[in-house]
């Protein structure tokens, strides 16, 4: 299955990645949401986005906000050292950017695409 990992942190989406492999998952890495969203109209097989909310130019909120309004309905995680507060678009799941990030994301990307859930 495959997955849209975007992070401004190269090493931080690399990292992720790995632990996301290891699952089974097939990661498409972008280092923007100008490039996420270039994969997305290139590739109709990603099964989900995960975005760092930090980003220059446009947040992962942004992000969310741009692809709910085009119609996008797939699961969207974000990822962040922050709380989330005062959103207006909500993603299907938030998970804190810290030293335990990768394992959580890794439990969170299952249970939202269990097998037999996803098209």
């Amino acid at each position: 299955m495959r997955l849209l990992l975007v992070d401004d942190d190269l090493f931080a989406a690399e990292l992720a990645s790995v632990f996301l492999e290891m699952s089974g998952y097939e990661v498409v890495i972008a280092e923007s949401a100008m490039t996420a969203l270039a994969n997305l109209d290139s590739d109709s097989d990603i099964a989900l986005v995960i975005s760092d909310f930090h980003m220059p130019e446009i947040t992962g909120l942004d992000l969310l906000e741009v692809l709910r309004a085009n119609g996008w309905n797939k699961p969207f995680i974000l990822l962040s050292a922050s709380e989330m507060t005062d959103i207006t678009v909500i993603p299907d799941c938030w998970v804190k950017k810290d030293e335990n990030m990768a394992e959580r994301l890794v439990a969170v990307v299952n249970e939202i695409l269990k097998p037999g859930d996803a098209a």
